[in-house]
C-alpha cells in the first residue's frame, strides 16, 4: 500500500513539474511574441525641418481677442515658414516665398490645420486637410482655406474643385455663423505641416512642426 502511495506521489510530482515547464515555455513563447510584435511597429522618427507661424498683418499672432458674435468673421491668419516676431511686410505673397526659399527639399509636405473648442457642453475639434470639411463645426464655426500664391482675379476661398497638385493653404480665415453664445472656451487654431499618414496618430498629427494660437472670447 505505501508503495502504491509512493508510486502516486511520484507521479503526481512529475505530472506537476512537466505542467509548470509547459507553462514556462509558453509564458517564453508569449513574450517572444510580443517582442516581435512591438519590433514590426515601426518608430515614428520626425525628420520635418519646418518652422511654421500662423501671422495677422505681418505680425506673429500668439493670443487673439475679440468679441463672439454671429455672422462674424474672427480674422484671416496667414501662414509663414518662420517664427519671426515681425515680418516688416503684410505681402501674403511675398512674405510666403521669402521664408519657403529658406528650406530646400520640402515640396512633399503638405499644410493642414487643427480647430478645437467647446459648445453647448461638448468638445469638438477639426482636422482640416482640405477644404472638405470646412463646415463641419456647424453651426459655431466656419474655417476657409485660401491660396494667395495661384489666386487670379477675385480672392475667394478654395473649395475642392479648386484643388491642384500646386495648391497652398497660405491662409485661413475663421467665420462665426451662428449660436457663438454657446460657445464656452476659447477656439484654439493650430498650424502644421505633414508628409504623409505616419505624420498622424488616432487622427491627429503628432509631429514636431506646429504652431498653436489661442483666440479668445473678449
Amino acid at each position: 500500500m505505501k508503495k502504491v502511495l509512493l508510486i502516486i506521489m511520484i507521479l503526481l510530482l512529475t505530472i506537476g513539474c512537466n505542467k509548470e515547464e509547459e507553462n514556462k515555455v509558453e509564458k517564453k513563447e508569449e513574450i517572444k511574441e510580443i517582442e516581435k510584435k512591438e519590433e514590426e511597429i515601426p518608430v515614428y522618427q520626425d525628420n520635418n525641418p519646418i518652422t511654421v507661424g500662423l501671422y495677422h498683418k505681418g505680425k506673429l499672432v500668439k493670443e487673439y481677442n475679440t468679441k463672439f458674435k454671429d455672422r462674424m468673421d474672427i480674422a484671416t491668419f496667414n501662414i509663414v515658414f518662420t517664427n519671426e516676431e515681425n515680418l516688416g511686410s503684410t505681402n501674403v505673397k511675398n512674405n510666403w516665398t521669402k521664408y519657403y526659399n529658406n528650406y530646400e527639399n520640402i515640396d512633399d509636405y503638405k499644410i493642414g490645420f487643427e480647430i478645437s473648442m467647446e459648445a453647448n457642453g461638448e468638445k469638438l475639434e477639426n482636422i482640416l486637410l482640405n477644404p472638405s470639411n470646412q463646415h463641419k463645426l456647424h453651426p459655431y464655426l466656419y474655417a476657409y482655406l485660401y491660396d494667395s500664391l495661384h489666386a487670379s482675379g477675385k480672392h475667394t476661398h478654395l473649395t475642392m474643385k479648386d484643388i491642384k497638385d500646386n495648391t497652398v493653404f497660405t491662409s485661413i480665415k475663421l467665420y462665426l455663423h451662428q449660436k457663438t453664445s454657446e460657445i464656452t472656451s476659447p477656439i484654439t487654431l493650430t498650424v502644421f505641416t505633414y508628409k504623409d499618414d505616419n505624420d498622424f496618430i488616432d487622427g491627429h498629427y503628432r509631429g514636431n512642426s506646429k504652431y498653436t494660437i489661442t483666440i479668445n472670447n473678449k
